[in-house]
This record gives structure tokens, C-alpha cells and sequence, in this order.
């Protein structure tokens, strides 16, 4: 079994650690185009605006998947919706499930205080998609050909920098996109994922979009440590 993941602050590889196989980080592969061949493939990913990240869609699109058996683990906050119906439109899907995990999109709210316990409200029912994995469920997903919001919005990020930052290097290497340029601070591009990777995992709280933003909490996976995110999504290190 091979897994694909899209990882930002660590839920998507917790949960496909979870799940097992042979795990692929999108980030590492994304400029290879080839065809995959295994038993069973899967795709593990979080659900943004409503539809696939724009480095899923990219990814799926670019590739072949051969397998006799293909699920996908949409991961989110508060609304599940378009995101596995956008990716069935691209790749046939025998099984599809959403998991419910914390809230990391701090632009909007603060992250939960007591991340482990929030976490475990995901044990549940991330333990019943891994049974029917394992059992090779069928659980269709119907087809969508519209393009997710993320892709056709999502590039140019509106993040500052605070005095703060100590030029550490974690957001450069975290990036899954490798947006990010260490000059005098970190400097942003136009190919932003949104997946708040760099607010949430800054050590020093540095990167905000709002000042609003600068008064919420931050969030990672407790489960998952900043170093194994970063060598999930350092694009020099594929």
C-alpha cells in the first residue's frame, strides 16, 4: 500500500502514519510526473476552502495511479464539503471519508488550548477508515469536474514578519511549496498553499497576517515534532 500525503502542521501525517504503508510526501515528488503502481494507494490531505489544496490538485492531475483499490482521508476543521468530490473527478475513488481534527487555521480563531485532548477526539474515527481500508470497503465518492477554490485563488500570502524573528530557518524548511526565501527576514512569494505551516510553527510567534492573528493561539500536531514536518515538506531535500 502506498499513501500520499499533504502535510501542514502535522495532522495529515499523523494520520497516514496512522493508517500505514509505504508514505510518500506530495511535496518531494510534485515536480516528477510518473506512473504509480501498487495494490492499494491512498491520499491523505487537508480539505482547504472547501476543496482540494492547489499542490493536491496538481499532483493527482499530473499522475497515474494504478491500483486496485484507491482511497482518500480528507482532514478538517469545521465544514467538510467539495474536497473529494473535486478529487474523484480526477482520480476514480473506490472509498472516501472526511476526519474531524483540531482547528489550525488561526487567522480566524485561536487554536485549542489543550491540543492532545482535542486530538483525541479523532482516535474514534480515524480507527473505523483504517478497519475499512484494511477491508477494502467500497465507498464511492461522486464525481465533481469543478476546480476547488484553492486552486483557482490560493498564491499570493499576505504574512509580516515581527522584529522577533530570529532568522532560524524553520519556516523555509516547513514550506511545502518552498515559498519562502531567508534574506534579511523571511520573504514570501506568490505560490502560497495557505496551509499556515509558517504562522503556526514560527518558535517565536513572528508571522501574522492580522493583528488579530498575533493574539491566537498556534497549533501543531503534539503527535508530530516541527523537524519530522519540515523533512515532510523540505523541497531541497527530495
Amino acid at each position: 500500500m502506498t499513501v500520499f500525503y499533504f502535510t501542514g502542521t502535522g495532522n495529515s501525517l499523523f494520520a497516514a502514519k496512522k493508517i500505514g504503508g509505504d508514505l510518500v510526501s506530495i511535496p518531494h515528488i510534485i515536480d516528477k510526473p510518473q506512473a504509480y503502481s501498487d495494490d492499494v494507494a491512498g491520499f491523505v490531505f487537508p480539505q482547504y476552502a472547501m476543496g482540494l489544496p492547489k499542490m493536491v490538485r496538481k499532483f493527482v492531475s499530473g499522475n497515474k495511479f494504478n491500483a486496485e483499490y484507491v482511497f482518500a482521508v480528507a482532514l478538517y476543521s469545521y465544514i467538510h464539503g467539495g474536497s473529494l468530490p473535486e478529487l474523484s473527478g480526477i482520480v476514480s475513488l473506490n472509498y472516501g471519508a472526511y476526519l474531524r481534527t483540531p482547528w489550525n487555521f488561526i487567522w480566524a480563531f485561536g487554536a485549542p488550548k489543550d491540543q492532545t485532548k482535542s486530538l483525541r477526539n479523532t482516535e474514534k474515527p480515524l480507527a473505523a477508515i483504517i478497519s475499512d481500508i484494511s477491508a477494502c470497503k467500497q465507498k464511492p465518492v461522486k464525481q465533481s469536474k469543478s476546480v476547488g477554490s484553492a486552486t483557482k485563488y490560493f498564491g499570493g500570502s499576505k504574512f509580516s514578519v515581527s522584529d522577533a524573528c530570529v532568522r532560524c530557518g524553520l519556516c523555509v524548511k516547513i514550506c511545502p511549496a518552498g515559498n519562502i526565501e531567508m534574506l534579511d527576514k523571511p520573504i514570501f512569494g506568490k505560490n502560497c498553499e495557505n496551509c499556515f505551516a509558517c504562522v503556526n510553527l514560527c518558535p517565536q510567534a513572528a508571522i501574522n497576517s492580522s493583528e488579530r492573528m498575533k493574539k491566537h493561539r498556534r497549533y501543531h500536531n503534539p503527535f508530530i515534532t516541527p523537524e519530522q514536518i519540515a523533512e515532510a515538506n523540505n523541497r531541497n531535500e527530495s
